[in-house]
C-alpha cells in the first residue's frame, strides 16, 4: 500500500505541474518532438443496468434499451468530430479506449455468436480520418471484453478493445509491438452468464530521431478500485512491460483513477490508488490538471459537465510536455463526440 507520505509528495508534484508553464506550442520543433493523443471513444452505454437485473425478462429489457442507446448515440456522427479532433493535432500515436464493436444475431443464446456487423468504432475512425486526407493505420489491438446478451427480439453483442493507432507519414520508426491481460480482473455474473472484463495492455517500441521510447497504453478497472491498483502494479511491476525505469516510457489511458491536490480527501468516487502506483514506479504527470470525465450516458442531453481526471499521459524519465490540451468538450451536431474528453500532448524525447 502506498504510503500516505507518497501520495502527499504525489499530490504536490501534481498541483505544482498545474501552476507551471509549459513551453508554448509555437516554440521551435525538434526531430525528437512526439505528438501523442488519448481518447477513449465511449461503447455508447451503461451496462450498469445488465449486472443488477434481478430475472431473465428485465434482462432482456434491460439489454435492448441498452442497444437502443447505443444506436441514439450515433457513432457514425461522433466518429467524424473524433476524426476532425485527430486532423488538428496530428499525433502520431493515438491510444485508444472503448473502441468498441458491435453485432447482433438471431435470438438463440449459445448456439451461435452474433457476427451482423452495426459498427466498428476503429474502422469507422480510420474512414472519417482517411476522408480528411489522413491515413492512420492499427499498429496493436487486444479485445478484453466480448459478451452477446438476449434483448426481446435478437442477440446484442459487445466486443470491446484497447488499440494503437499510427500516422503514414510520421517519422517515428515502429519495433516490438506487444499486448498482455492483467491477472486481475472484475468478472460480473449476469442472468445472461458471466461477463469477464479480461483487461490488459498494447503497446510497441519506437526510435524518433535516434531516441527509443516504449508506448503503452491501457484502460484499468472502472468498478472495483483495488482490482485496478493491482493491474496498474503489474504494469510498472516486476515483469510488467514497464518494469524498466531507465526506458523511456510513455503510459496513456483511462486509469480509472484521480490524483488530487489533497491526497486526505480525493474528491472523486474513483479510487486514486492506480494513479499512485504509476507515480511511486517513477512516473510523473507533465501536464496540468484537466477534468476528462465524464458526461451522461445520452450524449444529446445538456447541462453535463466533466468533473473528474481519470485519463492521463504519464511519462518517465526525460520526457518532458511542450505543450497540451483538451479535446471534446462540446457537443457537436447536439451530441459530445464521447462520454470522455481527450488529451494531446506535444513530447520531447530528450
Amino acid at each position: 500500500m502506498i504510503t500516505a507520505r507518497l501520495r502527499r509528495t504525489a499530490a504536490l508534484a501534481v498541483a505544482a505541474a498545474s501552476l507551471l508553464a509549459v513551453v508554448p506550442a509555437s516554440a521551435p520543433a525538434k526531430p525528437q518532438d512526439l505528438r501523442v493523443m488519448v481518447r477513449n471513444l465511449y461503447l455508447g452505454t451503461d451496462l450498469i443496468p445488465l449486472a443488477t437485473a434481478p430475472d431473465r425478462p428485465s434482462f432482456e429489457q434491460a439489454a435492448g434499451q441498452r442497444f437502443q442507446t447505443v444506436l441514439r448515440n450515433d457513432y457514425a456522427n461522433r466518429a467524424k468530430a473524433l476524426a476532425a479532433e485527430i486532423k488538428l493535432r496530428r499525433p502520431d500515436l493515438v491510444g485508444l479506449q472503448e473502441a468498441a464493436i458491435w453485432r447482433t444475431g438471431p435470438k438463440d443464446g449459445d448456439a451461435t455468436r452474433a457476427t451482423d456487423e452495426v459498427y466498428d468504432s476503429t474502422e469507422l475512425l480510420l474512414e472519417e480520418l482517411a476522408n480528411r486526407g489522413l491515413t492512420y493505420r492499427v499498429v496493436r489491438g487486444r479485445d478484453w471484453f466480448d459478451f452477446e446478451a438476449p434483448t426481446t427480439d435478437q442477440d446484442v453483442r459487445l466486443t470491446q478493445r484497447d488499440v494503437i493507432l499510427v500516422r503514414r507519414g510520421s517519422k517515428v520508426r515502429l519495433g516490438n509491438k506487444f499486448a498482455g491481460q492483467f491477472r486481475d480482473h472484475f468478472d460480473v455474473n449476469t442472468q445472461a452468464g458471466l461477463a469477464q472484463s479480461l483487461r490488459g495492455w498494447v503497446g510497441v517500441d519506437g526510435t524518433l530521431a535516434g531516441r527509443k521510447f516504449r508506448f503503452v497504453t491501457t484502460h484499468l478497472e472502472a468498478f472495483a478500485p483495488a482490482i485496478a491498483e493491482k493491474q496498474m502494479a503489474q504494469l510498472v511491476g516486476p515483469g510488467g512491460p514497464l518494469a524498466s525505469k531507465s526506458r523511456k516510457s510513455i503510459l496513456m489511458g483511462d486509469f480509472n483513477s484521480a490524483p488530487t491536490a489533497n491526497a486526505n480527501d480525493r474528491g472523486t468516487n474513483r479510487d486514486a490508488s492506480a494513479y499512485y502506483t504509476a507515480i511511486e514506479a517513477g512516473f510523473r504527470n507533465p501536464l496540468p490538471r484537466r477534468s476528462t470525465c465524464c458526461f451522461g450516458e445520452d450524449l444529446h442531453t445538456t447541462g453535463e459537465k466533466l468533473d473528474t481526471w481519470i485519463d492521463h499521459i504519464v511519462v518517465r524519465p526525460r520526457i518532458r510536455a511542450l505543450a497540451s490540451g483538451i479535446v471534446g468538450t462540446k457537443q457537436i451536431g447536439g451530441i459530445y463526440p464521447s462520454d470522455h474528453a481527450g488529451i494531446w500532448a506535444t513530447l520531447r524525447l530528450r
